[in-house]
């Protein structure tokens, strides 16, 4: 049918949490660390559609790869390079073209899910690839 062939071209409309959870790797924390179990938990229970706006948000993509082989390159979470004193005023940091996440090390699920909400949501242009900073550091 053709929505067979839709899902062998385009993969699932829905993105699978546990096929991203296998395909996700961590740099300087690790899947135990608090702030990525409130991660999982807030994308657990996002909506279909806000799902869908983290992929683009940390891929520039809509869907998911079918199965692991068929993924390029893994997701990847890390902490926040740049630490602050305040971390819970900061925002995650995309970049595309690594399928990678910075997440500060909020001190709550509320606030993660809020932050990475407003990210998803309002922050859409990848031209400020390495401008991200410098934003933060003007307010200084």
């Amino acid at each position: 049918t053709w929505r067979e062939l839709e899902t062998l071209v385009c993969g699932k409309p829905i993105l699978d949490i546990e096929l991203l959870r296998q395909n996700t790797v961590y740099r300087f924390c690790s899947e135990n660390d608090l702030v990525i179990e409130y991660f999982w938990r807030a994308l657990t229970e996002f909506s279909p559609e806000e799902r869908t706006m983290y992929l683009r948000f940390v891929w520039g993509r809509s869907r998911l790869p079918l199965t692991s082989k068929d993924f390029p390159m893994k997701h990847q979470i890390e902490t926040l390079k740049k630490v602050t004193a305040e971390p819970d005023i900061m925002l995650p940091v995309a970049h595309t073209c690594f399928f990678s996440i910075e997440l500060p090390k909020y001190s709550s699920y509320e606030i993660l899910r809020e932050k990475l909400k407003y990210a998803i949501t309002h922050c859409q242009a990848i031209d400020t690839d390495g401008r991200a900073y410098d934003i933060w550091e003007d307010d200084e």
